[in-house]
């Protein structure tokens, strides 16, 4: 047997997520195994127990790789099966006592169940959309400042016809120093 190249994982060691996946072995395929005690979840949530068992990961590197392990689908299928429970696991939860350490073992994860669900997180069509378009806006803006900062240098050295062909697709969103530089370019190419 090999000797572990580190000393043994402690309470309050940092390290990278590769480091605890590949060489603690925090990974999809070290998952907690466990089960649900039925009795002690609320009558109307008992059907996600289940979800609960495949879900609640306690460790982030070891979730996040499970989830990254998982078909899209399922990852979907989990998200939008739980969204409606949602309320009603906090309200469970909300009533439990102050402090976790009290709390039973199904209700622990219950809480890492609701931490997996949000980074399920599935965006609408019109989320998609607005974040679609705002990085095209933001493609948009870096070409227009690229081409300005070209277009300067280009002006600087009577590249006239560089000029035109830089600032030219951004004809009515120059500010008045370029769109007078690029009339002037256009009059001298």
């Amino acid at each position: 047997m090999t000797q572990h190249p580190r000393k043994p994982l402690k309470e309050g060691d940092v390290y990278s997520g590769d480091i605890l996946r590949n060489e603690f072995g925090r990974n999809a395929e070290n998952r907690p195994y466990f089960k649900v005690v039925i009795d002690d979840v609320p009558e109307a949530l008992r059907q996600l127990i289940p979800y609960v068992e495949r879900w609640a990961i306690p460790c982030d590197v070891t979730r996040g790789d499970y989830f990254d392990k998982q078909p899209q689908e399922d990852v979907a299928n989990f998200y939008h099966t739980v969204l409606p429970f949602k309320d009603q696991i906090n309200a469970w939860l909300d009533a439990q006592p102050a402090s976790v350490l009290d709390w039973s073992d199904a209700a622990v994860h219950f809480m890492y169940f609701l931490k997996a669900h949000a980074e399920a997180y599935q965006p609408t069509e019109a989320e998609l959309a607005e974040k679609a378009k705002r990085y095209a806006e933001s493609q948009h803006q870096r070409a227009l400042e690229k081409a300005v900062s070209e277009a300067e240098e280009a002006f600087r050295v009577k590249d006239y016809a560089r000029v035109v062909r830089l600032l030219s697709p951004f004809d009515g969103e120059l500010g008045s120093i370029q769109a007078t530089k690029l009339t002037l370019a256009r009059r001298k190419q």
